[in-house]
């Protein structure tokens, strides 16, 4: 069960914030098309991403690739000597790739339930991924646990374990989105007491759309994810663990997090309040 107090942070903004998103908005990677030139002596690997899935990756009007996560992973493979050839399906598809040798990895970090880790190992996260309680920027109410919502209008996405927990609690008074920056806007609007979400995915919406919200601290300690490997690929494992570990460490990566968020995301911004 969630149960742990949200504080009020301030909200970050500012011309050179947003500036950098655009500018991180800008620097797409190359599509499921990508093509390799003759004269490339890298070796490839072929990288899973979802294609809807902002701000992580999510392929743009002209059909380009971007995202912070894909950044990231060209960066994690470019130190290891590796061409990344991006493959952009659905996550269940790209499960699917995975299992049956068609990509490498997923580039997406996902969370290290019990069902992921029976199908999959994981590599170390590089991004503090944290649940959050969302706000009106003009409201000062302290939202402690799920229970305070009660008879309070929550949003959410629907269709997730954050959804499924949420009604288990609360019942009728959550109400679902297809799309997590739609909850947002209502919250925005007054039409909803709060919303939840991850962390990293609420400011970006916030600062993309310029919304008067702002972001509490987190109900609990960071959510275990990482990059998916094919199981018992140890040597895949160990490469990128490597490779994760030097590299949130290297100026290029705080650029990489800075152009998307602001900070650098490899260390929680709020710490999670323990109720005590």
């Amino acid at each position: 069960m969630i149960d742990a107090p949200v504080l009020a942070v301030p909200r970050m903004r500012s011309l050179d914030r947003r500036q950098c998103l655009k500018m991180a908005l800008g620097l797409a990677w190359a599509g499921p098309a990508v093509t390799t030139s003759a004269q490339s002596i890298k070796p490839r690997m072929k990288v899973g991403f979802i294609a809807h899935y902002q701000p992580y990756s999510f392929l743009q009007a002209d059909g380009s690739l971007t995202g912070f996560d894909v950044e990231v992973v060209k960066a994690l493979l470019d130190a290891s000597g590796f061409e990344m050839v991006p493959v952009t399906d659905s996550l269940t598809q790209l499960r699917k790739k995975l299992r049956d040798s068609e990509i490498d990895f997923i580039g997406n970090q996902l969370l290290r339930t019990p069902e992921n880790r029976r199908q999959f190992d994981f590599v170390n996260s590089y991004a503090t991924i944290q649940l959050v309680t969302v706000l009106h920027e003009d409201d000062d109410r302290d939202f402690l646990s799920l229970e305070n919502f009660l008879g309070k209008n929550l949003g959410v996405l629907s269709n997730t374990g954050i959804d499924e927990q949420a009604r288990g609690v609360l019942g009728k008074t959550v109400r679902g989105f297809e799309r997590i920056e739609d909850a947002l806007r209502a919250l925005a609007e007054r039409k909803l007491d709060a919303v939840l979400e991850e962390n990293l995915i609420a400011e970006y919406f916030i600062e993309r759309d310029e919304l008067p919200l702002k972001v509490g601290t987190p109900f609990a300690a960071p959510i275990r994810a990482g990059l998916a490997v094919p199981k018992g690929n140890k040597n895949l494992e160990n490469r990128l663990n490597e490779a994760v570990k030097n590299l949130v460490k290297a100026p290029r990566f705080k650029a990489i997090s800075s152009r998307w968020f602001g900070y650098d995301v490899s260390r929680p911004r709020v710490s999670f309040a323990t109720g005590v």
